[in-house]
């Protein structure tokens, strides 16, 4: 059996629209609903923690932020 995957907004009020829509498709056997949650990588947690702590950087321009990264990246 092949199944495809449709991601929908949260959000979205015409849930029961689609799912009867899909059913109607020829060789539709089944539709189900599931929520998911996204799962992150650790670098991105990281991420987020250094966010929140507020360890963040502002730069002027575009320049700048080239500049700085450039710096990061040969330390």
């Amino acid at each position: 059996m092949t199944q495809l995957i449709v991601s929908l907004e949260e959000n979205t009020t015409l849930i029961e629209d689609i799912k009867r829509a899909i059913k109607m498709l020829r060789g539709v056997t089944s539709v189900r609903e599931t929520q998911s949650t996204p799962t992150y990588n650790a670098q991105t947690i990281k991420a987020f923690q250094e966010l929140e702590e507020g360890n963040t950087v502002v730069c002027d321009s575009y320049e700048d932020y080239k500049n700085l990264i450039n710096e990061t990246l040969q330390d």
